[in-house]
């Protein structure tokens, strides 16, 4: 029943009202006049009485009706939840605490992606090197990706929120599960990729030069990752731990604005029971971003500077004390000792046609290397400048809504004790866990977005073993030639 039909039975039940009351009055009058008996007042009392039962049991009817109409209301907006605008979920627009108050200020959002990857490797040792572990092959698999996210936002400072994700419980940079693997249709594993607190006083925005600071705690997205690229951190790499972010105005006029912003992390590695010492990160990064409009364009120029410095301690003792060997050394040498690193990041955006182009590079640096300068591996190669890793890129375009499109070229070289091989671009190279380190070489993609929520891509990329040597732990001496395929969808 609709909202004007128990209008209109409203209206008939006061119009019944005003066209019997009247007449109820007169006939009791003339009857308590002209009565003689006690059965005509008790005649008459039983009318009013029964008048008096239908109209209690109609007003229930409309309360009824009405508490039906709310319940329906509340339903449909549950069920029919508007698409969010991007996968995360502070930036979905389905906001669903009008149906349910305790969920005011919730806001959600997921894709799902399908690729197709195949790869050739190519064997670089000659027949007497080669240990039977890189043969020339050739390999294709269909993956899945499904990311649900979910925040809460309490009020003007506090948020909490979550992602679930696919992926492999042993394998923090990848969120793909193969299909048929391990096959005959196994359920695929829901894991728990983000579990947060953010804490944000409203009371130190936009003060004087400080524009903001953001504490956060729990399991994450990567804090450092935006002015970083693979050569240090994977993209899906979710540190545990805390973070703090300090946002700066150094400088703001009609043509040139100038900001900066300030992080640190402690991320939690590995927890050692038994050990004197956890293995730990911390990390420290400064920006200066720089805008301006003096360059006569219709859209602004910016630059962006970052050096970041990233100390991992009790990294040596975590690896050969408490995990499986190469399992988190994956292409680092067995000999490195510690990871300090730092991580020089620059990048310039322009447009062109009201196309936007980035161009950025990227260096790092592990100043706590000391057991690879000059040292001869198996094969008799030296093993020197291990320690050092640049890339540099170009991107055009950006995938925002339909019709947009995006290409990309960056070309790497990471040494094999440059950064720590468990949580760069797992992309970089070879089969399996191998080639997260150790490699140079080219990758070229293509993105075009279909519609303003399903999108595809095209990515190759081609690298080689930057030292072919067999001491480099879990390295292929080979050339990998890797392409993918992917569908996107956003809701």
């Amino acid at each position: 029943m609709s909202k004007k039909v128990i209008k209109l039975l409203e209206e008939v039940m006061k119009k019944l009202l005003i066209a019997v009351l009247p007449l109820l009055i007169v006939w009791v009058s003339q009857d308590l006049g002209f009565a003689d008996t006690t059965s005509d007042l008790q005649s008459m009392k039983y009318m009013i009485e029964s008048l008096q039962q239908q109209m209690s049991k109609m007003q229930g009817t409309i309360e009824q009706q009405n508490l039906r109409i709310q319940q329906l209301e509340s339903r449909r907006m549950i069920e029919t939840p508007k698409p969010s605008a991007s996968l995360e979920p502070q930036a979905a627009t389905a906001i669903i605490g009008e149906a349910i108050p305790w969920l005011k200020g919730a806001k959600y959002g997921g894709d799902l992606r399908l690729r197709y990857e195949a790869f050739d490797f190519y064997d670089k040792n000659n027949d007497a090197g080669s240990t039977g572990t890189a043969l020339d092959r050739t390999r294709n698999r269909f993956r899945m990706r499904l990311r649900w996210g979910f925040e809460k936002d309490y009020g003007d400072d506090w948020k909490v929120g979550f992602r679930l994700v696919t992926g492999n419980i042993n394998d923090q940079t990848s969120t793909n599960q193969t299909l048929g693997n391990p096959g005959y249709f196994t359920y695929k594993n829901i894991l728990i990729d983000r579990a947060y607190a953010l804490y944000s006083p409203v009371c130190l925005v936009d003060q004087g030069v400080l524009q903001g600071l953001k504490i956060g705690a729990g399991k994450f997205e990567n804090p450092f990752s935006r002015y970083s690229t693979g050569i240090v951190w994977d993209a899906d790499v979710t540190p545990e731990g805390a973070y703090e972010q300090v946002n700066f105005k150094l400088m703001e006029n009609e043509k040139t604005k100038v900001t900066a912003q300030a992080t640190a992390g402690q991320f939690l590695v590995n927890e050692n029971a038994g050990f004197e010492s956890d293995a730990q990160i911390f990390g420290y990064q400064g920006v200066l971003n720089f805008s301006t409009s003096s360059f006569n364009t219709k859209e602004p120029v910016e630059f962006a500077a970052a050096a970041a410095f990233y100390d991992y301690t009790n990294w040596f003792q975590t690896v050969t004390s408490n995990t499986a060997g190469v399992s988190y050394l994956r292409t680092n040498t067995l000999i490195a000792d510690d990871f300090r690193v730092i991580d020089i990041y620059s990048e310039v955006r322009f447009y062109v046609d009201k196309t936007p182009v980035t161009l950025w590079y990227d260096y790092a640096k592990n100043l706590a290397n000391v057991g690879t300068e000059n040292f001869a591996g198996s094969l008799g190669n030296d093993i020197h400048d291990m320690d050092d890793a640049w890339g540099l890129g170009v991107k055009a375009g950006k995938m925002k809504k339909k019709g947009d499109w995006e290409v990309v070229y960056n070309y790497y070289e990471v040494g094999a004790n440059a950064v720590v091989a468990a949580f760069n671009d797992s992309d970089l190279g070879g089969p399996g866990q191998i080639g997260f380190t150790n490699r140079r070489g080219h990758r070229f993609g293509f993105s075009y977005q279909l519609t303003d929520n399903i999108s595809t891509q095209w990515s190759m990329s081609l690298t080689h073993a930057l030292n072919p040597s067999l001491s480099v732990a879990s390295s292929a001496n080979e050339d990998v030639l890797r392409s993918q395929v992917d569908l996107n969808y956003k809701f």
